[in-house]
């Protein structure tokens, strides 16, 4: 059988003294928790838009290079009609010159 001491009121005192305490201790940490929870949420967006960020630029990146691609075998083909027509030219030019010539 166990037997209950009195508590005096200086101990009741301290101990709502030390509730108090840790009742504010608890606010400020759950207000914390709080703040950080809000500041996690707003990192894992940017973090998503920062995930984006590369795959927006590598799409760029690539249709930039299907440009320039696109670009360049346009300009092999217009510089391979001028080399045939620069031909056709000298051909007929030489045509020309040989028909201008007198027949001997």
């Amino acid at each position: 059988m166990s037997v209950e001491l009195p508590v005096d009121q200086l101990e009741v005192s301290a101990l709502r003294e030390k509730v108090q305490l840790i009742e504010g201790e608890n606010k400020y940490a759950n207000e914390l928790i709080e703040h950080l929870r809000e500041e996690n949420g707003e990192m894992a967006i940017e973090i998503d838009e920062l995930k984006k960020k590369p795959a927006l630029a590598e799409e760029r990146l690539q249709k930039f290079f299907d440009f320039w691609l696109s670009a360049e075998e346009e300009l092999t083909r217009q510089l391979d009609i001028t080399d045939d027509l620069k031909k056709e030219l000298q051909a007929a030019k030489a045509e020309a010159a040989s028909a201008q010539e007198p027949s001997e």
